[in-house]
């Protein structure tokens, strides 16, 4: 019988490795698209915020990045597709996870090793701002280490 966090588990994993695949697909699909896609995030300026202001206490006034996407369509494609191995490697490991199946968590495993080092053999060390995500699916690996006993 599976526990209830090892179900709470796999349903966040579930969302999260479904919302992969489709992200993936999509910028995989249009890759051109995804590279014009605007910086809509804060501009810095050269005033000084007056932060007693409550409209600019929230303001996160450390984002001034120029474009957080590649402007390449080809890097896009490329980071997109080891998003989608990424996500159907964890999503095949999650569902047999759910199932019971020790082997499932092994193979999420190399699904979260896949994250990591393919954006790197891809794009290089500017892969490596993309891989940050999956450092969250190390601590979902973790958290169903805990539960290998349940598993056969």
């Amino acid at each position: 019988m599976r526990s209830q966090f090892l179900t709470i588990l796999c349903i966040f994993s579930f969302l999260s490795c479904t919302w992969g695949v489709i992200e993936s697909s999509v910028a995989l699909y249009n890759p051109e698209a995804v590279a014009e896609t605007p910086f809509t995030g804060h501009k810095p300026s050269n005033e000084t915020p007056d932060r007693r202001d409550p409209r600019t206490f929230y303001e996160d006034s450390g984002a001034n990045s120029d474009n957080p996407m590649p402007e390449d369509p080809r890097v896009v494609r490329q980071l997109s597709l080891a998003q989608l191995v990424y996500s159907l490697v964890a999503l095949a490991g999650v569902v047999l996870m759910f199932f019971l199946r020790r082997i499932g968590f092994y193979i999420y495993v190399i699904g979260v090793i896949l994250g990591f080092a393919l954006p790197l053999y891809f794009v290089g060390l500017a892969g490596l701002g993309t891989s940050f995500t999956v450092f969250f699916s190390v601590l979902f690996a973790v958290m169903y280490g805990f539960c290998l006993r349940e598993m056969k």
